[in-house]
């Protein structure tokens, strides 16, 4: 019996101390809840400052996006940051093909060439508002959270922007990608047309930047 009671003695104590390590480890409301400051603290001076040339994008013929947000510059989400950005550059003609941000408006800020751009208003009585402007370099466009929209450059030597984003995580939703990925029947049923050509559509999108379409293309 007294051999027993030391083991159930042992486990009693090694229960005992497993718990309280655990309660050790719970941490305080403080450190659920930093200060801005405090979250501050814990990052480099040189994690506020963003060399954006070593943000590689995904460069093809008709241009490159390099983003920037709280995936690759965790600053960027701290509070009274909570910012995102991507640094365009197009070919003449080229797209960078309607999307939207679903947590984020936009402010663009073009450096150089000309840009058309437009969105797309929500659904509402026909005929639904498209917005469009013309931008020069200095000139500003802003588009609403979550609605669509895009731009094309329109200058024989191409066009560079600078887009800010209003959150560090604001997410994007490129339109035909992402609706291509949508069952096969939805999208056709959307169109109105069969299956077959829904296929052959959405198996050859291009990439995004986009060149322009075919000779032929009219600016409605």
């Amino acid at each position: 019996m007294a051999r027993l009671s030391a083991t159930k003695a042992a486990a009693i104590s090694a229960l005992v101390a497993l718990l309280a390590g655990a309660a050790a480890a719970t941490p305080t409301k403080a450190e659920l809840f930093p200060t801005a400051v405090q979250l501050r603290a814990k990052f480099a001076d040189a994690d506020f400052a963003i060399d954006t040339t070593k943000i590689g994008g995904n460069p093809n013929a008709a241009g490159n996006l390099r983003g920037a947000n709280v995936g690759s510059f965790p600053m960027l989400g701290l509070p009274g940051i909570d910012t995102s950005f991507a640094l365009v550059t197009l070919a003449p003609d080229a797209h960078n093909l309607p999307h939207s941000h679903p947590r984020a408006s936009e402010t663009l800020y073009l450096t150089k060439g000309k840009l058309d751009v437009f969105i797309v208003e929500e659904n509402s009585a026909a005929p639904v508002r498209v917005i469009e402007n013309t931008l020069r370099p200095g000139g500003v466009a802003v588009f609403p959270t979550g609605l669509i929209h895009g731009q094309r450059c329109v200058a024989k030597g191409g066009c560079e922007f600078l887009a800010v984003l209003g959150s560090a995580d604001p997410g994007t939703v490129t339109v035909g990608a992402r609706l291509c990925d949508g069952p096969v029947e939805a999208v056709a049923a959307s169109f109105g047309v069969p299956e077959r050509v829904v296929e052959k559509l959405c198996g050859r999108l291009p990439a995004n930047p986009a060149a322009g379409p075919p000779s032929g293309y009219r600016r409605h």
